[in-house]
């Protein structure tokens, strides 16, 4: 009789210990920017920029801000806003799985072939780019 009592106490402790542990929630990744060109486009009016969204299951333009920053002044860059169209930016590029493309507007020219920037998309950041021609 003892060892039955011993082996139910042994498994009902098991049980609860089983039940009552309490596992560390860890939050998701944070997304990763893989940019794959970031270059001047129309005569140095906008930049390209061509990406991958690493860690994102479903890449949703709308809900995460974009812009380019000059990383000698700090300026930031918008998207590409027309009036008709909206935001000209964020399309997924054909034929290339997960493959996305962006517009910034050079305001002023101020960027120019050989500076280093930054892209921000949401909470993902690429720095040091090089804008290329």
């Amino acid at each position: 009789m003892n060892l039955r009592k011993f082996i139910l106490w042994t498994v009902t402790a098991c049980l609860l210990a089983a039940c009552s542990g309490k596992k560390a929630w860890l939050p998701p990744p944070a997304p990763e920017l893989d940019v794959l060109q970031c270059r001047m486009a129309t005569e140095g009016e906008f930049v390209g920029v061509r990406f991958r969204m690493i860690g994102v299951e479903k890449f949703d333009p709308d809900a995460m801000e974009a812009y380019l920053v000059d990383e000698s002044t700090g300026e930031k860059f918008p998207v590409v806003r027309l009036q008709r169209i909206g935001r000209l930016a964020e399309f997924r590029v054909p034929g290339e799985k997960d493959v996305y493309s962006i517009m910034f507007r050079n305001r002023d020219g101020k960027l120019k072939i050989g500076t280093r920037v930054t892209v921000i998309v949401g909470t993902a950041r690429k720095e040091h780019l090089l804008l290329q021609e």
